[in-house]
């Protein structure tokens, strides 16, 4: 069971180190802003989002990374013995979900989704302004929505919900 234990929590590091090493998110960002000449003429504003997108994602990687030790994740996940770990799915459960409502409802994403759709009007023609316009009542409807969904949602709720969090 220790060699388990160990090579669990080694594969967990080995994930970690790869998942935040600078280098990792370079070659990403590399391979994203290859793909954006294949958009012509518009490849300059794909690669500034593409670093956009790629810098927001691999945060939120290191933000993840940085809440959870190794060796807690490994207990969680019922592979490792409990050492005075107190992390549980609800406590993971709790802080994926609001992590992703965060990413959902940000003003960056809203941006980013606006931007992207917005640019991609340009090649409409004559009718971009048209496709402009509906792109930015459609973002504002939308997010308006989700707003509305999400703002109020507790994590912690969700998860009960899921039976993942006991309920009191």
């Amino acid at each position: 069971l220790k060699a388990i234990n160990k090579a669990v929590v080694s594969t967990q590091s080995t994930g970690r180190s790869v998942l935040t090493d600078p280098d990792t998110e370079a070659m990403v960002d590399t391979d994203l802003k290859f793909a954006c000449h294949f958009t012509g003429p518009l490849h300059k504003e794909c690669e500034k989002y593409a670093e956009k997108f790629n810098s927001l994602i691999f945060g939120k990687i290191r933000d993840v990374f940085g809440s959870f030790e190794d060796h807690s994740a490994c207990v969680l996940l019922d592979f490792c013995p409990e050492d005075g770990n107190s992390t549980t799915v609800c406590d993971v459960c709790t802080a994926g979900f609001d992590e992703v409502r965060e990413i959902i409802v940000s003003p960056v994403t809203e941006t980013l989704i606006k931007s992207e759709l917005e640019l991609a009007c340009k090649v409409t023609g004559p009718f971009s302004r048209i496709c402009t316009a509906m792109v930015d009542e459609g973002i504002e409807m939308v997010f308006k929505a989700l707003h509305y969904e999400l703002d109020d949602m507790d994590g912690h709720g969700i998860c009960k919900f899921l039976h993942l969090c006991k309920r009191h």
